[in-house]
């Protein structure tokens, strides 16, 4: 159950939730990948997501250096650039009633950041040329924290830098191992899944 009233701070997940870029676990970089640039999906997807990418994700590799080892074995030597910036691009697609969810809220007096499992180039992306640091009082990303949800780590450091408690700290995500993470530690927490709009509107109290 959430508790409307006792939320300070809304920490919003950015895949899946602030931008609707995910459609039944699939990315929407992904679904193009191969007829645009003329490379294999399969091979890229299994080269980066099975350990690389997690690594990058908390700081301990560089998502540009794991592209370009990838592009230098498979015919792309040079195109690292344009892979990622068809990736990024590709995957921008903010979701407008999530963000005027975000604006209400702002109304109200309550801070919103972002809570995501980016790693640093990507957040730099969402930050900077999407233009999320206009929305968000903070971005909290697992590249520059150096942690990962669902690891309880990951939220007692934004607990420690606004120096807000838990039962104070609402988190919006769509990975249900996240939310429970959250819950263990006090924070209230909202599942957020596909078409959950009106039902976090409800919960929110707006």
């Amino acid at each position: 159950m959430i508790r409307p009233e006792d939320i300070r701070v809304v920490a919003w997940d950015f895949d899946g939730v602030l931008n609707r870029n995910v459609q039944d676990g699939v990315f929407a970089w992904s679904r193009g990948f191969a007829e645009d640039l003329g490379l294999s999906l399969d091979s890229f997807s299994s080269f980066l997501f099975q350990g690389r990418f997690q690594k990058a994700m908390v700081g301990e590799a560089c998502l540009k250096e794991l592209v370009t080892e990838w592009a230098a074995v498979n015919g792309a030597v040079g195109r690292e650039g344009e892979i990622l910036d068809y990736w990024f691009t590709s995957d921008a697609l903010p979701d407008a009633d999530v963000l005027a969810m975000v604006a209400q809220l702002r109304q109200r007096g309550i801070a919103n950041v972002m809570a995501t499992n980016n790693e640093i180039h990507r957040t730099a992306f969402i930050e900077s040329d999407m233009g999320f640091d206009r929305h968000m009082d903070r971005i909290f990303a697992a590249g520059r924290m150096r942690v990962a949800k669902p690891d309880t780590d990951y939220f007692r450091h934004q607990e420690q830098e606004l120096g807000m408690p838990g039962a104070h700290m609402l988190l919006v995500d769509d990975m249900a191992e996240n939310v429970e993470a959250a819950r263990s530690i006090g924070w209230q927490a909202f599942h957020f899944t596909e078409g959950a709009h009106d039902d976090l509107v409800a919960a929110l109290g707006l």
